[in-house]
C-alpha cells in the first residue's frame, strides 16, 4: 500500500509498503480516502516535534471501514467514517473530571495514521476515534471533522452570549473554523485578525468574515473603532505566537474572555500580566479534540460540518498524494488554508 512517510525533518517519501498492520479485537481497518495536514504534522515535518516518539503520521482523515475487530460502538464493515474523538474510557482521572480529551494519546489510537492508504484505528468500549458520516457529506469535506471538533471545543469554551463581539487571532484552519462556528452560535460580530497578507486576501475572497491586518500599525485602533472603543467580548488566540497573547489582552474589554487555542513553543518577552487583574479577564485553554456528542451518542460535530459544508469547502485545497511535498509546502507558507491530501 502507498504511504507518505516522514523519514527525517523536512524529508517526505512516497513509499510502497507491504507491512500490513495486524487487526485486533480493539481496532478497525480504514481505507483512507483523504487526510488533512494539521499544525502538529507540520511541527513533525519541521523538526519542532520529536519524530521518534510518534507512532502515527496524519490524524485528520476520512475513508471506508474494510475490516472490524469486535465491531464495538456501531462501527461496521463498509461504513464511511471520519476521524474524531467520540468517547474515552469514562474511568480515568481525566474522564471523571470532565477532561475526556486527555484520556489517551493518539499514539494509542492510530497505526500508522492517515497519510497511509490504510490505517488501524482504536475502536472499543473504552476509546473511540471514529464517526460514521452521512451519504450527503463527501470524503474531502469529511476529512475536516477532526479539526472541526477542535474548533467546536474552542467555541464552547468561549461561552458566548447572543450578540457578543468576537475577535479571532490566527486564521489557519482552527481559528477560521472556530470563527465560523461562533457565528452559528449567535455571535453578533466576528472579526478575524492575521498578519499574513496571502491568507488575508484568501479569506476576503471567500467572504466568510471581516479581517484585520495586524501587520498594520493602526490595527488596534481599527478594532477599537469596530467595537465603540470598549473592546471585544471574547478573543480566540489561535496563532501559535506567544506574543499575540499580549495583543489579545489589549483587545478584550473589561470582564472579557480569552480562549487560548494555540500550541506555543516559546516565551513572551516583557510580558505584562497586569490587565488580567485590572480588566478582570478570564483566560482559558482549549485543547481538542474532545468527545462532543448528542444525547443519542452520535457526533454533534457532524451536524455542524453539514450546516457549514459549503463554507468549509471554500477553505480546502486538495492535493493528490503524489503532490504531498507541495501540499506540505503550501500548508506551511499559508498558500493553503487547509491542505487535504487524497489517495
Amino acid at each position: 500500500m502507498r504511504s507518505i512517510t516522514l523519514t527525517a525533518p523536512g524529508h517526505l517519501e512516497i513509499k510502497q509498503i507491504d507491512d500490513r498492520k495486524q487487526l485486533t479485537d480493539n481496532t478497525v481497518r480504514v481505507k483512507v480516502t483523504a487526510c488533512g495536514i494539521c499544525g502538529s504534522d507540520l511541527a513533525l515535518y519541521t523538526g519542532h516535534r520529536d519524530l521518534s516518539s510518534e507512532h502515527y503520521f496524519g490524524h485528520e482523515f476520512s475513508g471506508t471501514v474494510t475490516e472490524v475487530g469486535n465491531g464495538a460502538n456501531g462501527i461496521k464493515e463498509g461504513m464511511r467514517v471520519a476521524s474524531e474523538l467520540i468517547h474515552g474510557c469514562g474511568r480515568c482521572w481525566f474522564c471523571r473530571n470532565g477532561l475526556q480529551n486527555y484520556c489517551k494519546s493518539l499514539n494509542y489510537a492510530l497505526l500508522p495514521g492517515g497519510f497511509t492508504e490504510e490505517t488501524l484505528v482504536t475502536n472499543n468500549d473504552e476509546y473511540s476515534f471514529l464517526s460514521p458520516i452521512p451519504d450527503e457529506l463527501d470524503d474531502i469535506t469529511a476529512s475536516i471533522m477532526e479539526p472541526a471538533n477542535c474548533a467546536y471545543y474552542v467555541a464552547l469554551k468561549a461561552n458566548i452570549k447572543p450578540g457578543d463581539t468576537v475577535l479571532v487571532f490566527g486564521l489557519g484552519a482552527i481559528g477560521l473554523v472556530s470563527a465560523m462556528i461562533l457565528k452559528t452560535m449567535g455571535a453578533g460580530k466576528v472579526i478575524g485578525a492575521d498578519r499574513s497578507k496571502l491568507r488575508i486576501e484568501q479569506i476576503r475572497q471567500t467572504g466568510l468574515l471581516d479581517v484585520i491586518d495586524t501587520s498594520n500599525d493602526n490595527w488596534l485602533q481599527q478594532i477599537q473603532e469596530m467595537t465603540a472603543k470598549e473592546g471585544v467580548d471574547v478573543v480566540v488566540e489561535a496563532t501559535g505566537a506567544p506574543q499575540v497573547l499580549s495583543d489579545a489582552m489589549k483587545t478584550a474589554r473589561t470582564g472579557g474572555r480569552i480562549v487560548v487555542a494555540s500550541v506555543y513553543s516559546g516565551f513572551i518577552s516583557k510580558f505584562e500580566p497586569l490587565p488580567i487583574m485590572r480588566k478582570e479577564l478570564t483566560i482559558v485553554g482549549a485543547k481538542g479534540p474532545a468527545p462532543l456528542v448528542k444525547t443519542d451518542g452520535t457526533s454533534a460535530v457532524v451536524d455542524k460540518v453539514m450546516k457549514m459544508k459549503e463554507d468549509l469547502q471554500k477553505i480546502i485545497k486538495v492535493y493528490d498524494y503524489k503532490d504531498a511535498l507541495q501540499a506540505f509546502a503550501d500548508a506551511r507558507s499559508g498558500a493553503a488554508i487547509k491542505a487535504v491530501i487524497k489517495f
